[in-house]
């Protein structure tokens, strides 16, 4: 059955004629209605059945940021795969360095003497979003446990405009690791202040892959997945930040707020809460916070599955 969607978009979208090519993340409107989905976004692609019927497909993703709209948002990433206008206006682009843009300019990497950064600012001195006043925090939980997700962190040379990402990791909801990599920066530059947070130096990095490496092998991770990290605005800025330093388009699904969720359903109104004060009120802290991305990541696991534990014991 076609979704009555599907003659407005017919012709305008990506067209799939073998299921098994259908990124992850596209799903029919019964499909997502089957879940209990009944806000779609718009069509982001097109089914052609079997029988010649043409079925609009729609990103899960987008479904599930608008049944579960805790807290405003930043600028989202631009995805083709999940978003119908960017869809319409560009080409499927292929992955790794074809995707640069013009000028990308030289590739090498820079000198490692360079004046010092910006003075580093503790990620969470920074003004908090206010958490949106909807939404339901314990269905958020309980289907994010039941579908499965990745958690996501970075560690930085800084918070400004023109930082980036210089360790990145991914983990499943299983605690399995899917990515572990340290990044060397286009800059050349990682500053003190930075170190003094993580324990990075530039000498750290050396031999380490190129954003344009990681990122493709982060995008092939991440497909289709819920992606979480403490603090999503920040990782997702970073991400689009590392990406535009070295002319890239990210092709990355849309980072959900572990921070935000776990503010809500604790009832902190702000949404504002660190991560170490977080883990040591759900008590899988026993020590000091490592600020390296695999123990921060795995540290936004431990608080999350403590939620999920306690709110199934008290049911």
């Amino acid at each position: 059955m076609s979704h009555p969607d599907d003659a407005a978009v017919a012709g305008s979208l990506p067209r799939y004629a073998d299921r098994s090519q259908v990124p992850r993340d596209l799903r029919t409107g019964q499909e997502l209605a089957a879940h209990g989905y009944e806000r779609l976004g718009a069509p982001a692609a097109e089914l052609v059945t079997p029988d010649g019927e043409v079925v609009a497909l729609y990103s899960t993703s987008e479904a599930r940021r608008l049944r579960f709209d805790l807290w405003p948002r930043g600028p989202r990433m631009r995805s083709p795969r999940s978003e119908a206008g960017a869809a319409a206006e560009q080409p499927e682009l292929p992955l790794g360095a074809e995707r640069r843009l013009a000028n990308p300019g030289p590739t090498s990497r820079p000198p490692a003497g360079s004046p010092r950064f910006r003075q580093h600012v503790p990620l969470e001195e920074l003004e908090p979003r206010r958490a949106a006043h909807r939404g339901d925090p314990r269905g958020w939980f309980a289907e994010l446990f039941r579908e499965g997700f990745v958690v996501l962190d970075t560690e930085t040379t800084g918070l400004g405009a023109r930082d980036e990402i210089i360790e990145v990791a991914a983990i499943g909801s299983g605690g399995e690791v899917l990515l572990d990599s340290k990044v060397w920066p286009r800059s050349g530059r990682v500053p003190a202040a930075a170190t003094r947070v993580h324990g990075l130096r530039l000498e750290d990095l050396e031999g380490a892959p190129t954003w344009p490496e990681v990122l493709l092998q982060l995008e092939r991770e991440l497909e289709g997945r819920r992606v979480l990290a403490w603090n999503a605005p920040f990782d997702e800025r970073m991400a689009r930040q590392s990406s535009r330093a070295w002319s890239l388009v990210p092709r990355l699904p849309p980072f959900e707020c572990a921070m935000r969720g776990y503010a809500y359903a604790r009832g902190i109104g702000s949404g504002s809460f660190r991560l170490e004060r977080a883990a040591l009120v759900e008590r899988v802290l026993t020590g000091q916070q490592e600020h390296r991305s695999l123990g921060d990541a795995r540290l936004t696991l431990a608080v999350l599955r403590r939620v999920v534990e306690e709110g199934t014991a008290r049911a």
